[in-house]
């Protein structure tokens, strides 16, 4: 007599999409483990972690990691979720099964978040799961290579809990988010403005005061520890122009027209370029970043907070606001490496989700799917066929460039479109006055 089962249209959503995470993990673990083919898991997450167990207490001697000494770069929770995996496996590829495991975990969490946003915003579930899947897969080996993916789904998790209304979550689990990877932060602001925009200050101060704490305490902890949880930042600062953000792609197309010179180095873990323009530009966008974020949040809390505003606009105006912010992050900077593009997700499926035209919804989502693929193109000319400090090939160049033209597109469409909801709320708000 067979096994009754009933599965409910829920799991069976679940453990398809699992499914595939499981097949596509064990095609990468065996590519890695029979080829020698680089591995940021294996070549440098394992040493860290297998340095943590041996006593070495992060931020307070270098570890040999990447073929050399290198320093903690990263913020200080990141190397909890380094260390995990190693509690379970002492060899490198036990380290990366149990690697893939957990980031495989944290992938069914951000299914249960793309379940809810759904729920949240009236969609089909399976359709929301499936395009969270499908945008996860296309991106992969960054899901299960890196540990980018933890603090990504924290974020979205952080978003979800605001959106349920457990605000004081919220802000905590934002906070963890940004000991992990310092981007999060970028959010407080917007979450903070939001909460006082729907009438919450109480929250609002609850949840300020809980996302302080939670970062305090985790540096407290690591300074009775006797280390300095914040030297990563100086990493950071003093990093030169990475070669695949936005600025270094325009200047290495301008020196593919023979109109500047650019040499290209391997340093701070990344492939970058040094010359007159490239050494200007590493110093300026930094600030910059912060100037642009600095007037976003400016503008984002003077249409909010302004008496006479349609709530019914605020949720998602607050969407829009937050995938700014995100790609301000990414694009204006020195850096933008492929795992960046796997930060966004939650942004997209938030934008794809709020009322809105399905026309502009669906160019959104093909702008993104296609920097993803130029992405994993990118990865593939100027990282799987070229060794670390080498030039770029002018193919590698043009791929590149093109990935951060669409990119910069999306962003620049976006920003016309918050700008023209707020126009909008004006125009609206003039034709009420009383002549």
């Amino acid at each position: 007599m067979g096994l009754d089962v009933n599965i409910t249209g829920r799991q069976r959503n679940y453990i398809l999409f699992i499914g595939i995470y499981a097949v596509l993990s064990a095609i990468l673990f065996a590519v890695v483990y029979l080829t020698d083919i680089p591995s940021s898991v294996c070549d440098g997450y394992f040493p860290y972690a297998d340095a943590m167990a041996n006593g070495i207490f992060p931020y307070t001697e270098e570890v040999w990691a990447y073929d050399e000494w290198r320093t903690w770069e990263y913020p200080p929770m990141a190397y909890l979720f380094l260390f995990i995996p190693r509690m379970f496996a002492p060899s490198v590829a036990g380290y990366q099964v149990a690697f893939i495991v957990m980031t495989g975990l944290f992938f069914i969490l951000g299914l249960w978040c793309s379940e809810r946003l759904a729920d949240r915003m009236g969609h089909d579930r399976l359709r929301i799961m499936a395009l969270y899947s499908v945008l996860m897969f296309l991106m992969f080996e960054f899901l299960t290579d890196r540990f980018d993916m933890i603090p990504m789904i924290l974020t979205f998790l952080a978003l979800i809990l605001a959106m349920d209304r457990k605000y004081t979550w919220a802000f905590v689990v934002l906070a963890f988010a940004t000991t992990v990877k310092l981007y999060p932060a970028i959010f407080f602001p917007i979450l903070a403005i939001y909460m006082l925009a729907k009438g919450e200050r109480m929250g609002a101060l609850k949840g300020v005061a809980a996302f302080i704490i939670t970062g305090l305490a985790v540096l407290a902890l690591f300074y009775l520890c006797g280390a300095d949880p914040l030297s990563f930042t100086k990493y950071h600062t003093d990093r030169p122009l990475e070669m695949e953000s936005v600025i270094a792609s325009l200047i290495e197309f301008t020196a593919l027209l023979g109109l500047t010179d650019v040499s290209y180095g391997f340093d701070f873990g990344s492939d970058n370029i040094y010359g007159s323009l490239p050494d200007i530009f590493s110093g300026l966008m930094l600030p910059l970043m912060a100037v642009v974020l600095v007037l976003l949040y400016a503008h984002y809390a003077y249409w909010t907070l302004r008496s006479g505003l349609d709530k019914s606009k605020l949720r998602p105006d607050t969407c829009l606001v937050l995938t700014i912010a995100m790609m301000t992050f990414i694009l204006v900077s020195t850096v933008f490496s492929g795992q960046y593009m796997v930060w966004l997700i939650p942004f997209v499926l938030l934008l794809y989700v709020i009322p809105g035209k399905r026309e502009e919804k669906d160019t959104m989502m093909k702008l993104f799917v296609i920097g993803e693929v130029l992405t994993q193109l990118d990865f593939l000319v100027n990282f799987g066929f070229r060794g670390e400090g080498e030039a770029m090939s002018a193919l590698g160049i043009l791929i590149l460039l093109m990935r951060n033209i669409m990119m910069v597109v999306l962003y620049l469409g976006l920003t016309m479109r918050l700008i023209e909801n707020d126009r909008g709320k004006l125009f609206r708000r003039k034709a009420r006055a009383p002549e």
